[in-house]
C-alpha cells in the first residue's frame, strides 16, 4: 500500500474509533452518573496495578471473535474491614467479539487476596478510547460470590502498547499490557 493510503487508512481509523468511542464515553458516563445521584456510594476496595492479555487470534480493525488470555497484578490496594486486603490477582481466559474500534467481552473472573478470600466479579467490558490513542478497556460489574458479595465492581485496563497501525496488519494486535485497577463499592 503506497504511504498516501496507509495515511488515509489510519485516518479513517481513527475517524471510526473517535466515533465510536464518542459513543460509548456519554455511555459510561450517564451509567457512571445514574448513582451519583441517587446516594454516595461507599468504597469498600480500590486497587491499582499492572496487568497483560494476548489475543488469539490478534486484534484487528474488523470484528471478529478473538480468545483472549488476561491477567492482573494489584500491588496496591486500600480496603475497609478487617482483614484488611492489600494485593491481590487474577488469571482467566475469555471470548469476545473485539476489534481495535470498539467490542465487548463478558467475563467471570476470580480474584485472589492476600488474605486468602477470594472475590468473584461478573462484569461486562466495553473498549473506550481516550485521548492520545490510550485504549482502554473498561468493566462494569457486581460481585457474585465471596468478600464483597452484592458490592458493584468497575475494573479498568490501559493497553498502552497498541497502535492503530498494528491494527490494520493481518496479524493485528497480538499482546498488550499497561496499568490496571479495580474499584469495589457498596451503593448507601
Amino acid at each position: 500500500m503506497a504511504a498516501g493510503g496507509i495515511g488515509k487508512a489510519l485516518s479513517c481509523v481513527r475517524r471510526s474509533v473517535a466515533g465510536a468511542a464518542v459513543a460509548v464515553l456519554v455511555a459510561v458516563g450517564a451509567a457512571a452518573t445514574a448513582p451519583a445521584a441517587q446516594a454516595a456510594d461507599i468504597e469498600l476496595l480500590s486497587c491499582a496495578g499492572t496487568g497483560a492479555n494476548t489475543y488469539q487470534p490478534g486484534v484487528t480493525a474488523q470484528p471478529r471473535t478473538v480468545t483472549i488470555t488476561s491477567s492482573a497484578d494489584y500491588g496496591s490496594c486500600v480496603s475497609t474491614g478487617s482483614p484488611t486486603i492489600t494485593s491481590g490477582g487474577y488469571g482467566i481466559v475469555a471470548n469476545g467479539l473485539v476489534s481495535c474500534l470498539a467490542g465487548g467481552v463478558s467475563i467471570t473472573v476470580t480474584i485472589t487476596w492476600n488474605t486468602g478470600e477470594t472475590t468473584t466479579v461478573a462484569a461486562v467490558g466495553l473498549v473506550v478510547l481516550r485521548p492520545g490513542n490510550e485504549v482502554v478497556v473498561v468493566y462494569q460489574g457486581t460481585v457474585t460470590a465471596g468478600r464483597f458479595t452484592g458490592a458493584a465492581v468497575v475494573m479498568t485496563a490501559a493497553l498502552v502498547n497498541a497502535t492503530p497501525t498494528q491494527c490494520l496488519t493481518p496479524e493485528g494486535v497480538t499482546s498488550t499490557s499497561g496499568p490496571a485497577a479495580i474499584t469495589i463499592t457498596q451503593l448507601a
